[in-house]
C-alpha cells in the first residue's frame, strides 16, 4: 500500500488576543502593524479548516506542515495553534517543523513551541543530544527528517540558518539511516534555492547543507516560506532531487485554497512516488486533485 504525505505550510492562524503593549516593545510591533493592516485579512481558519478535513478523509495520510504556523512567536498563539492542531490530527499523524514567524524573537521554549512538541518529538533517535531538532519519524519505511531553519533577524528580515549543531546531527542520522533503503524526506522552511537580493530572504548555509546532503541518500526535499507552490530540482551526484514548496494552506489565491500530497510506494522493491495537487475551488465548493509529477520534473 502507498504511503500518502500531505503537505502544508504557513498557516499564520489568526491571533485571538491582541498583543500587550510590553509584548510589542521589540521587532514585533513590524510584524503586529503588517498583521493588522493586511495578514488578519488574508490568512482564514476558515479556509484552513477546509483543507484539514480533506487531509483527514485521506487513508494511510500523514502530514507535513513546514512552518509559519503563528506570526509574532507569542504564548497565546502556541497555545491556540496547539488546541487547532490537536482537533484534527493524532499526535503520530503529523511532523512539524518551525519557521522564521514560530521564531520572531527569542522566546522560553516552554513558553513556545513546546506546546507542539508532540510533533517533532525525537523518539525514533534517543542517542542525540535533547535539542529538539533534526528528528527523525520512520512511517512504513520512509524516513522523515525534521529541521529547523528558524532564526531571530534584524526587523524586516527573514532569512533561515541551520546551526553547526544540526549539521553534525544530520550527518548522523543520515549515516543511522544509510543502509535501510529507506524513502527519506527532509522538511525545511526556508528553501535550498537563492531567494531574495543575496539570498537574504533564503537560506544562508544552503551550500553546507547540500554538501552534507550529498553523502548520502536523499528522495525529496519539502519547504515553506514562499507562500506560493514552488518546484526545483536540485542536482546532487548526477541525481536530481526534488524540492518543493507548499503554498500558504490558510490563504485563498486565485479563487481556492490548495495544498500537495505526494503518493509514495514501492515497485519491483524501488521507490516511486507522485506528487498531486489538492485545490478547493471556492466557487464550486469542490476539490480537484492534479497529478503534477511530470511538470516537476520537466520543469
Amino acid at each position: 500500500m502507498s504511503q500518502i504525505i500531505s503537505h502544508i505550510s504557513d498557516l499564520h492562524l489568526p491571533m485571538e488576543n491582541r498583543p500587550t503593549f510590553p509584548q510589542l516593545m521589540n521587532q514585533r510591533i513590524f510584524g503586529y502593524i503588517n498583521h493588522s493592516s493586511k495578514r488578519k485579512n488574508i490568512y482564514k481558519l476558515e479556509n484552513l479548516n477546509i483543507i484539514f478535513d480533506d487531509i483527514t478523509k485521506t487513508d494511510n495520510s500523514h502530514t507535513v506542515l513546514t512552518g509559519d504556523i503563528v506570526n509574532l512567536s507569542l504564548e497565546d498563539e502556541f497555545r491556540s495553534a496547539s488546541q487547532i492542531l490537536n482537533h484534527h490530527f493524532r499526535d503520530q499523524d503529523l511532523s512539524f517543523i518551525p519557521g522564521n514567524h514560530d521564531f520572531y524573537i527569542n522566546v522560553n521554549y516552554e513558553k513556545s513551541l513546546s506546546y507542539l512538541e508532540k510533533y517533532f518529538s525525537k523518539r525514533n533517535n534517543p542517542s542525540l543530544n535533547q535539542d529538539p531538532f533534526p528528528y527523525l519519524k520512520v512511517i512504513n519505511d520512509i524516513a522523515i527528517i525534521g529541521l529547523s531553519s528558524a532564526v531571530v533577524t534584524p526587523p524586516l528580515m527573514c532569512w533561515g540558518k541551520i546551526s553547526n549543531k544540526q549539521i553534525n546531527d544530520l550527518k548522523e542520522i543520515l549515516r543511522s539511516i544509510d543502509s535501510n533503503n529507506y524513502f527519506t524526506i527532509i522538511l525545511i522552511h526556508h528553501p535550498l534555492h537563492k531567494y531574495g537580493l543575496m539570498n537574504l530572504k533564503g537560506l544562508l548555509n544552503r551550500e553546507e547543507l547540500l554538501k552534507t546532503i550529498s553523502k548520502y541518500n536523499v528522495n525529496l526535499i519539502l519547504h515553506g516560506h514562499l507562500h506560493n507552490e514552488i518546484h526545483n530540482l536540485i542536482k546532487i551526484n548526477d541525481k536530481l532531487i526534488p524540492c518543493i514548496g507548499a503554498p500558504s494552506s490558510s490563504r485563498i489565491m486565485n479563487n481556492q485554497i490548495s495544498y500537495l500530497q505526494y503518493k509514495i510506494g514501492k515497485k519491483d522493491d524501488k521507490w516511486n512516488f507522485s506528487i498531486y495537487r489538492r485545490s478547493y475551488n471556492i466557487s464550486i465548493k469542490r476539490f480537484i486533485s492534479e497529478d503534477i509529477t511530470e511538470r516537476v520534473f520537466n520543469e
